[in-house]
């Protein structure tokens, strides 16, 4: 095992810079997860890493050793892609073992390392069998499992669970973090799920157009965001966003919208908040009730999205328009009247930069 350090690391596409100059440490052991939009420069990040991207500046080190000049297969590393990379000719044994075998290992320690792996992985009945005859997410066990038959210093994955169904991604997004606390193989992770960063990694950095916005826990990040960008990328359903200003009445301040919807909030912050140009709020922290009470707002029901255990509405008053998520189940229907209420200390306030007040 090794840490992982990204020094002002650079990379152009033409006249295109797609990472200006990031730094990033993985400490050894940690799982970290690299989210963003498509085209953040994620996957080119860990390419870059893993030795299959040149760089333009900078310098990536893998425990005490410069990697900027060492070959992909030297550098210790074992990489599992999107598209599993498996050889349709060879089986899954084959397959899983073929990188000791192009190490030059004899096909006796050879065998007893790929049945050790296939046994973790539960792979030992499909053991003879070819990659047209496994799912989806026994071909990405395959795969994992030919990137840890090397014990290798890091891991590294981009996007491997994008192929697979919603169950199924669930299942494989627990094993990987199982197979993690297991070895303790210093782990980058890149995707653009955020759900599975945030339940599977031990720290998320969080990139824009090849910039660090954020890095922290998940939880960290969640109740903490550094600025508008990370509020809304992390967490789902994603957090309300409401444009104005707060204002101070004789009744006390409120955030009020371009379109005057206002929200109350504690007099104590409003000059605090003097500066604060947006008001976030995340669906899961809005109580809804079917009466009128003190410090509620009304609005009007325009949707309804129940999935069994929770619901979630999207509500609104006049141009203003609110996504609530509720546990349990509700009978509300839409164009019915609710009124709304922000949980408090849980909202958000973001500058007109987009940072954090």
């Amino acid at each position: 095992m090794a840490n992982v350090k990204v020094r002002n690391l650079k990379k152009v596409f033409g006249s295109v810079e797609v990472i200006p100059g990031i730094s990033i440490d993985v400490t050894d052991g940690e799982f970290v997860a690299l989210v963003g939009p498509s085209g953040c420069g994620k996957s080119t990040l860990l390419r870059m890493i893993a030795g299959l991207e040149a760089i333009d500046a900078g310098t990536i080190a893998i425990g005490e050793r410069i990697v900027n000049d060492v070959a992909p297969k030297d550098r210790d590393i074992a990489m599992v892609f999107q598209n599993y990379a498996l050889y349709p000719n060879k089986t899954v044994a084959a397959n899983i073992g073929f990188p000791l075998y192009m190490a030059g290992m004899g096909r006796a320690e050879r065998t007893e390392k790929v049945n050790a792996v296939m046994r973790a992985l539960a792979l030992e009945p499909l053991a003879a069998r070819y990659p047209k005859q496994l799912s989806g997410g026994q071909r990405q066990r395959v795969a994992m499992g030919r990137a840890i038959v090397r014990n290798p210093q890091v891991f590294l994955f981009d996007e491997p669970l994008s192929n697979l169904d919603a169950k199924l991604r669930v299942k494989m997004r627990a094993e990987i973090k199982e197979l993690h606390q297991r070895l303790k193989v210093t782990t980058i992770y890149v995707t653009h799920d955020q759900v599975e960063a945030m339940t599977m990694a031990d720290r998320i950095v969080v990139m824009r157009a090849g910039h660090m916005e954020q890095a922290g826990r998940p939880l960290d990040l969640y109740d903490r965001p550094a600025n508008r960008f990370v509020a809304g990328f992390i967490g789902s359903p994603s957090m309300n966003f409401v444009d104005g200003s707060v204002t101070v009445t004789g009744n006390g301040a409120s955030f009020v919208s371009t379109n005057g919807l206002a929200i109350p909030l504690p007099a104590k912050d409003a000059e605090r908040l003097s500066g604060a140009k947006t008001l976030g709020i995340r669906p899961e922290h809005i109580d809804m009730q079917n009466e009128e009470a003190e410090g509620f707002i009304p609005m009007s029901v325009v949707i309804v999205e129940p999935t069994g255990n929770e619901a979630t509405f999207i509500v609104r008053s006049g141009a203003d328009e609110l996504v609530v998520a509720l546990n349990g189940r509700h009978d509300h229907r839409p164009g019915d009247t609710v009124w709304l209420r922000p949980a408090a200390g849980k909202l958000h306030f973001f500058d007109a930069k987009g940072d954090t007040v």
